[in-house]
Parts: structure tokens; C-alpha cells; sequence
């Protein structure tokens, strides 16, 4: 999605839903947060290096993730962290 930025969301109470998905612009504190071609990341495999290791290089082998939706909107989320383009890639190629 080149009009959109990636991002992995950390999202709810806790911050135990971590998703990866494409925003327009930076997410704002307390503001809710539209996702799109959204994808909950279940599991990262030890090789992905952690979840800045995911944004990094996207997610490693034995990974596993949702198929993606067309859109969500999270109203309480705590963390968002900015995907670079090859890994973003990598996040639409799994």
C-alpha cells in the first residue's frame, strides 16, 4: 500500500494484541487507530529477533499469522512501532 505507512500496533489494555497493518499518517495518543489490510501477529518464531527484530525484517520462519481483513479500527492500543519497506514486504509475502 504505497499511499499508507506500516506499523506493527500494540493494542489493547495490555498491549498483548500485536498487529501489523498500514495507517494513513502517525498513529496520535488516545486517538483510535485505522488499520488496513490488517494482520494479527499470533506467534514470532525466535529467529524473528523479538518484536523489533519483526519490524526490522519482517517475521522469520514458523511465524504465525492471521490472514489479513480490510480494515479494523482499535480504539485502546499502547504501542506502535514503525515497519521499514522490507519488512513490510515480508509481512504481505508470509
Amino acid at each position: 500500500m504505497k499511499d499508507k505507512n506500516p506499523i506493527i500496533l500494540c493494542a489493547g489494555q495490555n498491549g498483548r494484541a500485536v498487529l501489523f497493518g498500514y495507517v494513513d499518517g502517525e498513529p496520535v495518543a488516545g486517538e483510535p487507530v485505522k488499520l488496513y489490510q490488517a494482520r494479527m501477529l499470533i506467534y514470532w518464531s525466535s529467529s524473528s529477533n523479538g518484536l523489533f527484530g519483526c519490524a526490522a525484517n519482517g517475521p522469520g520462519d514458523g511465524s504465525r499469522l492471521t490472514p489479513a481483513v480490510l480494515s479494523t479500527t482499535e480504539t485502546v492500543w499502547q504501542e506502535w512501532i514503525e515497519v521499514g519497506p522490507a519488512a513490510a514486504e515480508a509481512f504481505d509475502a508470509f
